[in-house]
């Protein structure tokens, strides 16, 4: 056996003492040391197994001398497997492996308080309009913020965030951000909380350390922290000095994320901390799983992974009520690809779905976190700009849109096999909500469905008079009332 082998043996034998389901061996961390000389690998070696006697996961059954060198026996407990590992001369003084017992969640009081919380949080999602039987909050972006708020409110940290792993082309809608920016390290969301599932955390970002993941070894009653990498200290984190990072949903579908939790303490996330952030991540991948299981998630449009037309006029239906009764001003917009005609004429239909599926990319990911885009049907999209948004800021933002929309190159396959590069243009119609509807405010009452499709109809036929003018005024243009 050579080298990384034997490592690799002595790491996972301390680490899984039970037989795996094929479903865990999915999850088992491939321990790759082949870009290490050998005194390195035989130091990490025989630290990573003095760390872990203290944890009670392997025993010294010897010591002795084999040409001229020292070695250790260790025994693993549970199974009586043994293994001989070069002795290691001295421990370093930074740890690479740690081993905790008891269980954090045996002693946590913050535990059961957040317990009660995340009850709260579930019921609030499956809260029904009784007299309209149906579910209260099921657009996914309000879903998520909801996970957003319980995990800092349970956590009690600065700030928390929410990232999207999953990334493929049909799955556009939900590579928009909930938070802005990127993750803090996309490479740990993805290959160690994205694939692994595995809690990544470290300690003070102001000084120099070791990334470090969280294992619960339950065969052996201990917790195992395992440093990942090495960490030299980054300007610009807004004076945070901890960040541990969490996954939220299922690998192989859209609804993937990675949650990250800050603070401005330096070594914040504790081993309590760390197991509760699990709890978080583990309720909100129920709630998404749930949600799903009945429906209320599949709402989107096939070609172009972005929410379908019913999700939409629900999700209207939802905004205008909320605009109604906040009191604060909400826009509908309708955009239409320009001549779209002639490239599905000229180019044929696999060229216009093309040209459909990168618009929707676009529009789904120029939008703020709360705003909402669907594809009305053939060339239209509709969106939702969310209150409180006022007619100049919506105008910038359609705006914005059109000229993203204008300088956009979209590669796409020609009737005779080779690819062609089309560039399209958008005409945008807005309304804006409450200025170009009539609107009896009583809040003390409410809206009811039929006040509800009644404003909604007016928005729409406000939006539509405004596109044609876009239209008849040379396309490419965006149109609100008054211009």
């Amino acid at each position: 056996m050579n080298d990384p082998q034997r490592i690799r043996t002595a790491l996972l034998a301390s680490l899984c003492l039970s037989e795996a389901s094929p479903e865990d061996r999915k999850r088992l961390i491939e321990l790759t040391l082949t870009d290490m000389d050998g005194d390195a690998r035989d130091r990490l070696a025989g630290e990573i197994a003095e760390r872990l006697l203290e944890s009670g996961s392997l025993e010294r059954v010897d010591r002795f001398q084999r040409d001229g060198r020292p070695y250790v026996r260790y025994r693993v407990p549970a199974s009586g497997d043994t293994f001989l590992l070069p002795a290691p001369l001295e421990l370093r003084g930074e740890t690479l492996v740690r081993a905790i017992r008891p269980h954090w969640h045996a002693r946590s009081r913050l535990l059961y308080r957040s317990l009660s919380h995340l009850i709260a949080v579930e019921r609030k999602l499956f809260t029904r309009d009784e007299q309209n039987a149906e579910y209260l909050q099921t657009d996914i972006g309000d879903i998520l913020r909801t996970i957003l708020a319980s995990a800092r409110d349970v956590l009690q940290c600065d700030d928390v965030r929410l990232f999207p792993l999953a990334t493929a082309p049909e799955e556009a809608r939900y590579a928009q951000p909930l938070s802005d920016g990127e993750p803090w390290d996309r490479t740990l969301a993805v290959e160690w909380v994205g694939k692994r599932m595995l809690p990544v955390y470290m300690n003070d970002l102001a000084e120099a350390g070791r990334i470090e993941t969280m294992l619960d070894t339950e065969a052996v009653d201990a917790t195992v922290h395992v440093a990942i990498a090495p960490y030299e200290p980054r300007p610009n984190h807004g004076g945070f000095r901890s960040v541990a990072m969490a996954r939220v949903g299922e690998p192989g579908t859209p609804f993937l994320y990675v949650l990250e939790a800050w603070s401005h303490t330096p070594r914040f996330f504790t081993e309590e901390r760390l197991g509760i952030l699990g709890i978080v991540a583990e309720h909100a991948t129920d709630l998404l799983h749930t949600l799903k299981k009945l429906g209320m998630l599949v709402m989107i449009d096939e070609l172009t992974g972005m929410y379908n037309r019913p999700y939409f006029g629900r999700q209207l239906d939802h905004e205008i009520a909320r605009a109604y009764r906040e009191e604060r001003p909400m826009s509908l917009v309708i955009a239409d690809i320009d001549d779209f005609k002639r490239v599905n004429d000229t180019l044929g239909y696999e060229a216009g779905n093309a040209v459909l599926r990168e618009l929707g990319r676009t529009l789904a990911g120029s939008l703020r976190p709360f705003d909402t885009v669907a594809r009305w049907g053939g060339e239209e999209f509709a969106l939702i700009l969310s209150a409180e948004t006022t007619k100049l800021e919506a105008k910038e933002i359609c705006e914005r849109l059109r000229l993203k929309v204008q300088n956009l190159a979209v590669s796409v396959p020609g009737l005779d096999g080779r690819e062609a590069t089309v560039r399209v243009t958008l005409s945008l119609g807005g309304s804006m909500f409450p200025a170009d509807v009539p609107v009896t405010w009583d809040r003390s009452r409410g809206l009811d469905r039929a006040q509800r499709e009644k404003l909604a109809h007016d928005l729409w036929t406000r939006a539509n008079l405004h596109l044609r003018l876009s239209k008849e005024r040379g396309k490419n243009q965006v149109t609100y009332a008054g211009e």
